[in-house]
């Protein structure tokens, strides 16, 4: 071998481990924001904090890892075109605030769920997939992140819950909501489903 192929296998060698090291580190980073969420619902300091305030307070942690308006976009598909830019822009807050508000109160007089980050896989280019396990309730459910690599950094584009695309199912039900109403429509039912007292993960758009 040349030094010259040696040396290219050298970098080659550097690149592969570098890469590899970049997407470990998206476990780690995935762990603080779901840990630092959790905190925000089950710290004994935030007990006198309103439904209103642990949400805003679980949306800044998500957003400070995390760029949402990814996975909401992906969920949209290819109903993002039959919205004006100040529907698209009002859709996106409103989704943003419905999933927050879902979560925390889906979680609401539960005990707090244990969440363990296993097996990494790359499953396409720049596309990673996260395993996790969550006991909640004394019942284990099995989730997987997906991320992908954009300029932005990793940003999560799906979530899969027990074989179920949180994506693909909010892509679902928002097709269905254009195959008759429109973009005012759906932004008249997102701040409908935001005013209710009570909603969780089985809402429906």
């Amino acid at each position: 071998m040349t030094f010259f192929s040696f040396r290219a296998y050298l970098v080659l060698g550097l690149l592969l481990v570098a890469t590899v090291s970049a997407q470990e580190a998206q476990k780690e980073k995935l762990q603080g924001m779901i840990d630092a969420a959790l905190d925000v619902i089950y710290s004994d300091t935030n007990t006198t904090l309103s439904a209103y305030e642990k949400q805003a307070q679980v949306r800044e942690k998500l957003e400070s890892s995390y760029d949402l308006d990814v996975m909401i976009r992906y969920a949209i598909g290819k109903n993002w075109r039959r919205m004006n830019e100040q529907e698209q822009l009002e859709v996106l807050e409103l989704v943003k605030q419905l999933v927050i508000k879902a979560y925390v109160m889906g979680l609401d007089g539960k005990d707090r769920p244990s969440i363990t980050l296993g097996e990494l896989t790359e499953i396409g280019k720049a596309r990673i997939e996260i395993e996790s396990t969550m006991v909640l309730d004394t019942k284990t459910y099995y989730i997987l992140y997906r991320l992908r690599q954009m300029k932005s950094g990793w940003q999560i584009y799906d979530i899969v819950a027990e074989n179920v695309s949180v994506s693909s199912n909010y892509r679902g039900q928002i097709d269905d909501h254009f195959r008759k109403g429109s973009g005012a429509d759906l932004i008249a039912r997102l701040k409908d489903l935001l005013a209710k007292d009570k909603i969780n993960e089985d809402t429906k758009i």
